[in-house]
């Protein structure tokens, strides 16, 4: 008796040992954790030529409320990351729409589900188009891809964006922008950072 209560502890503790960190959330919370990270896995791809060698403290250079996610994979071309929560989700590439379960399970899309958000509004072209990015993703995973993509249709992901231009959108790629002047940006996306001035000429 006093060995099956042995045997029965030890199955409790290695239990708790494998809960992830960040405990239990759910499916909407830990596919949300997995895409705040996006748009600075898509700055670290831009500024490092791909996403080899990325990890968690490097992408956190991007935006330090990163969390409750780990790099399980990344190569030149492309990435998994994963929730640390429970139920799990995960993200396996750029064009990959967010799922459940861990990173090599092919899981069921989560539908990207907006939550009323208590961060400041974006004041500069560069904020905007930044701000927008999770949307655009939420977007893509449900229309595989970008193409046919509309002003109106990411706000329905998020009504805050304001102020963009979607100039093109195909089922790979897309190109945004925001500003005037001195303050004028875009975004040749997904796998290039914000850079100065309006979208580039196709092939430019």
């Amino acid at each position: 008796m006093r060995r099956r209560l042995v045997v029965s502890q030890l199955v409790l503790v290695a239990a708790l040992l494998t809960v992830p960190v960040g405990g239990a959330a759910d499916v909407q919370t830990s596919a949300q954790y997995v895409r705040n990270a996006i748009p600075a896995i898509e700055a670290y791809a831009a500024d490092h030529g791909g996403y080899k060698g990325m990890t968690l403290t490097k992408v956190r250079k991007w935006d330090k409320s990163i969390r409750n996610i780990s790099i399980r994979s990344a190569t030149r071309r492309s990435y998994c990351i994963q929730s640390t929560t429970r139920p799990f989700a995960h993200k396996a590439g750029p064009g990959a729409s967010v799922r459940t379960g861990r990173c090599g399970v092919r899981g069921t899309p989560v539908p990207y589900s907006p939550k009323p958000s208590t961060d400041p509004q974006p004041t500069t072209a560069d904020q905007r188009l930044r701000a927008a990015v999770p949307a655009i993703e939420g977007y893509a995973a449900d229309h595989n891809g970008y193409a046919g993509m509309t002003l109106a249709a990411i706000r329905k992901y998020d009504p805050g964006i304001t102020d963009i231009t979607i100039v093109r959108a195909s089922r790979d790629t897309y190109c945004i922008e925001s500003g005037t002047g001195a303050d004028e940006y875009h975004r040749n996306g997904p796998a290039e950072a914000n850079a100065p001035g309006p979208c580039p000429a196709v092939g430019g």
